[in-house]
């Protein structure tokens, strides 16, 4: 089964390498250049995980973040903060903001791939156990 990504950035060169890259590991990626345009995509599509730049015009990661949190049917979509801000090694790692993962740009995407494969693994294997439970965890 092909994992699709919501690859939200408004640098237009960083997506489109960081798309390349995710295609070429196998997974569908669906672009937007900022969380409002994100909003609207999520209206037809429902991505396997959201990987958000921080700071971006029209709507920024955590408003866009939040917007997906507060709606039912995305908030188990796991969301992972990707930014500048965000130290190589982790540190500011951005509490204040209702994503599940944070990492910085400065990361090799060999490194990334990884962990992009285990957090999906880990939200198909929720998913599951919640549709055997009969409840919606997240």
């Amino acid at each position: 089964m092909t994992h699709k990504v919501l690859l939200v950035d408004d640098d237009k060169e960083f997506r489109t390498v960081a798309a390349l890259v995710l295609e070429s590991a196998g997974y569908l990626v669906i672009e937007a250049m900022d969380g409002l345009s994100a909003l609207e995509a999520l209206q037809t599509i429902k991505p396997d995980v959201i990987i958000s730049d921080l700071h971006m015009p029209l709507m920024d990661g955590r408003l866009f973040c939040k917007r997906v949190r507060e709606n039912e049917e995305m908030a188990s979509i796991p969301f992972v903060i990707l930014s500048a801000y965000i130290e190589s090694d982790g540190s500011n790692t951005l509490s204040d903001t209702p994503a599940d993962y944070c990492f910085s740009k400065q990361s090799s995407f060999a490194a990334l791939l990884p962990e992009l494969e285990h957090i999906i693994a880990k939200a198909d294997s929720v998913a599951a156990q919640s549709r055997q439970s009969g409840t919606t965890n997240r």
